[in-house]
Parts: structure tokens; sequence; C-alpha cells
């Protein structure tokens, strides 16, 4: 016995015709008359004596329809007995956060969302950005902090900083001898990089700029092991790209060491994205995303510079 079957009955009890019944219940007869049969069948008796041009109830179609018309009613009951209110505060406000996003960056993502919040419960994920962002396309995260930019047509974005890139390089090498390297000294060395997995798309950026630099002998690592990419400068006398070390932001590593130099690119030319994104569509019908881009918005009207 099931809901659907009751109705039928219902609209049968209230109507004494299947006809009219059925288009109460944007149906044909022919499905009705069949779901009252498999009813009457389960029940074990009749509830209708069914004429040529009439029907009407049995003894125990009249004694059932009082139960019937309870349960249908409680059942449409249903949505007024939910309180909006609970439904609002056990929503779970999600975001995400690149592993080496700035520990400054990351505190000032955690206020927004736990402003934005209104007192809800709060989840967080960590991840790479292509994981992030595949979190957000498909709504399992509210919002995330990524590498910029993206191709994902669904998504809108906010860019909160800029990487300002420098170059590594041995201390020996005769670069290090100048304050600042200019992007096209960088054009006759061998540049060694990471794979692009983290963000292939704000990677292809970087390497496009790169190129129209004149730079285009580059050496992959398979990971973003810093101290691999170290091994290979020393090894190879070639150059990487690091950023500056700063409170809050990524930290040299293992370019502290006396055996290396770091050296700005003069006009800070290269950088590197890096900001929010979120799914248009529930900015637009969901009032907490609408909230934290909102927040966000406010918090980062200009990118930062680290």
């Amino acid at each position: 016995m099931d809901l659907h079957q009751l109705r039928c009955f219902d609209a049968v009890a209230e109507e004494l015709h299947f006809g009219r019944a059925a288009s109460r219940l944007h149906l044909t007869p022919s499905p009705v008359s069949r779901t009252v049969k498999e009813l009457e069948r389960e029940l074990g008796t009749e509830l209708f004596i069914r004429g040529y041009h009439s029907v009407e109830l049995t003894s125990a179609g009249t004694a059932l329809r009082p139960h019937v018309q309870s349960i249908l009613a409680a059942v449409d009951a249903l949505p007024s007995k939910i309180d909006p209110d609970a439904i609002n505060s056990a929503r779970v406000v999600r975001s995400g956060n690149i592993f080496r996003a700035p520990i400054g960056m990351v505190d000032d993502l955690e206020e927004v969302v736990a402003s934005a919040a209104g007192g809800r419960p709060v989840q967080g994920a960590v991840g790479s950005s292509v994981e992030l962002i595949d979190m957000v396309e498909r709504g399992a995260l509210d919002i995330a902090m990524v590498h910029l930019p993206h191709d994902r047509p669904g998504l809108e974005s906010l860019v909160a900083a800029l990487y300002t890139f420098q170059v590594a390089m041995r201390s020996d090498d005769e670069l290090a001898a100048a304050d600042e390297v200019e992007l096209s000294d960088l054009a006759a060395r061998t540049l060694i990089m990471g794979p692009d997995d983290p963000q292939p798309v704000a990677m292809g950026k970087l390497m496009a700029d790169l190129a129209a630099a004149g730079v285009t002998t580059v050496h992959r690592v398979p990971d973003q092991d810093s101290a691999r990419v170290a091994g290979h400068v020393r090894q190879m006398r070639g150059v990487t790209l690091t950023v500056q070390g700063r409170a809050g932001s990524w930290a040299r590593g293992p370019y502290d060491h006396p055996g290396f130099a770091v050296r700005p690119i003069r006009g800070g030319r290269l950088v590197f994205e890096l900001g929010l994104v979120w799914r248009r569509i529930e900015a637009e019908r969901d009032p907490v995303v609408a909230e934290l881009v909102v927040a966000a918005r406010s918090r980062w009207p200009i990118p930062e510079r680290y």
C-alpha cells in the first residue's frame, strides 16, 4: 500500500467517477482504475460498486475513507511542520584552501566564512587548486581559495592576492651579482620547474608569459618538492622561480642556504594570482553563498601582493 493508491482511492470516492478522478490527478482513467483494484486486492475487499454509468462506495470503502483522508492530510501538512530556522541552522558552510596559501590569507578566509555563516556550522577542506575547483564545480564546496585563472564556465572568481616571483640560482651564478634580474636575462638559461598538475590553467599562463620573454628551455621535475628543484638548480646551474619569503607567505625553503641567491625581477613583471572561486548559480539562488561573495569582495577589494 502506498500514497499513490490512497490518493487514487480518495479522488474516486470524492468524484464517484473514474474519468473525473483521473482528470484531478492528471492521469488517464485506466491507471487510476488499475491502482484502485490493486488497493482492493491488498485490502482483500471491494471498495467501490462499479455500475455501467455510476460508481458507489461499498460499506468497506465508506469506512476506509475518513482514515485515508486523515493520512493524506497529515502527509500534505508535513512541509508546514518544518521550521525554516532549523533548516538554516543545519546548513553547513563549506570552504577550501590550497596547501600553500599564505597563513594570513587562510585566516582571513576563515573570518569571511564565519561572518557569512551567521552561526551555521562550518567545514573546511585543503587540497590542490584542481581538486578544490572540482569540488566547487560539483557543489561539494561553497567557496575555495585557489590559484587563478581557471577555465570553468560555471564558476566566478575574485583575485585576492598576487605572488611576485623572484629568481633563485646558485650564489656563484653571474646573475647573483646584480640587485635585480631582467626577465630577458633568463632567455638563455635553463629554467627548472615543477609539474603543471596543481593548476594547469594558471601554470599555462605563467609559461606563456615566460615564453613571450624568450624563456623557452624548461626542465621539469616530477613533483612540487622544492628541495628536488633546488638540487637540479645546483647540479644543472639552472634557475628557478620562487616568491619572496615574508611572514604569512611561502618561505624560500632551500634557497635560504648560502649556496643560493634570490633576486627580484625588475618591475615585478611576473606574478601568480591567488583568489576565490564559487558557482555563479549558487551566488544567485543561495543567500549563504551570496553573503560569502559580498564578504569576500569587501575583504579583498584590491589584490594583496606577496
